[in-house]
């Protein structure tokens, strides 16, 4: 088995020779961004409601972590697909559960006390992604809706839905089967933005935005004989949450693409932050983490927006440093 991290170093990642999509590359970066504000002006009450994590209801913070599991997929379809051309089926899929073991364990020793969170999500969530990664889009949308009306079946039939919305947070120990649904799709995404077809591209995101969205806001609602109200929940999972935000997710990767690939624009700094998204991950943790001990938590709203300014250039000087150096690490 290959190593589990490694450190690339050649020519520029966002040169033109490298290969690399520009949509994918933004789209990345804009999740960190968005992460690293999110998880800062959350810490303080007097930031509005959409910039807060409830258990119950859909804020802005609540669609960060979908576009990273979203993101996520599309890479490891990527990768996935490149190593089977390089080394088989097998070395490829041993090589990936490398990765995404080292991921579980790393979210384990970051969050003690509070393991269900994003790398660990990631990783446990690629695990169930695995088996069915190379396959065509059938097969993959089929393992995503399965695993997701699995978790749904839990969540609803057993008293396990109302332990986690109260008492874990991304779905407890089974939330895996629920984020696996966003990276599955993710996959689906890749496969649209590979093909290069721009109105392939533009029906597909719309058709899936729109559905999953629709089909989101649709099952939150009683259905009076048939279902009670299934709530927008990130703490619980259930499917609303999944399916309404993967749907933005599509939508959102859309604009990316019209942007980057087919207009040729490029948003300062996103490329960059998205090169090394777990370094930044899990700088922002210690980043966040201390500033947070040092700024006021009765801080006004511009005292909050003025402080994020130098954390998050610290954290871009550290994405600039990686990016002149030609340093990717990653898993």
């Amino acid at each position: 088995m290959h190593t589990v991290a490694n450190v690339s170093r050649g020519t520029s990642p966002l040169s033109g020779s490298s290969g690399r999509i520009a949509s994918i590359d933004q789209f990345r970066g804009f999740a960190i961004l968005a992460m690293i504000f999110v998880n800062h002006a959350g810490e303080f009450d007097v930031m509005p409601w959409m910039l807060h994590h409830h258990r119950v209801g859909m804020s802005i913070n609540d669609i960060v972590a979908p576009i990273f599991l979203f993101v996520v997929g599309m890479g490891f379809r990527l990768s996935l697909l490149r190593r089977m051309g390089q080394e088989g089926l097998w070395q490829a899929r041993w090589s990936a559960v490398g990765r995404y073991i080292f991921l579980t364990i790393l979210g384990a020793a970051i969050y003690q006390g509070y393991w269900w969170d994003a790398l660990t999500d990631i990783g446990l969530g690629g695990l169930l992604a695995l088996w069915v990664i190379e396959k065509g889009a059938t097969a993959r949308i089929a393992a995503a809706f399965g695993y997701l009306a699995v978790y749904q079946g839990v969540f609803s039939f057993t008293g396990y839905g109302a332990w986690v919305t109260e008492h874990s947070l991304n779905g407890g120990p089974l939330g895996p089967l629920s984020w696996s649904f966003i990276l599955l799709m993710g996959t689906v995404a890749y496969d649209l933005v590979a093909a290069k077809d721009r109105g392939r591209i533009v029906r597909g995101c719309l058709a899936w935005g729109l559905a999953l969205c629709a089909s989101g806001w649709a099952l939150r609602f009683p259905w009076p004989g048939i279902k009670g109200e299934w709530p927008f929940t990130a703490y619980g999972m259930s499917a609303p949450y999944p399916l309404y935000s993967t749907g933005l997710c599509f939508l959102l990767l859309l604009g990316f693409v019209l942007l980057c690939d087919t207009r040729g624009v490029r948003i300062p700094n996103l490329s960059v932050l998205g090169m090394n998204p777990l370094v930044l991950y899990v700088a922002q943790l210690v980043v966040l983490g201390i500033a947070h001990r040092l700024i006021p938590g009765s801080s006004s709203a511009g005292m909050v927006l003025l402080t994020f300014v130098p954390l998050y250039l610290v954290l871009y000087l550290l994405a600039w440093f990686l990016y002149r150096k030609h340093i990717i690490i990653k898993i």
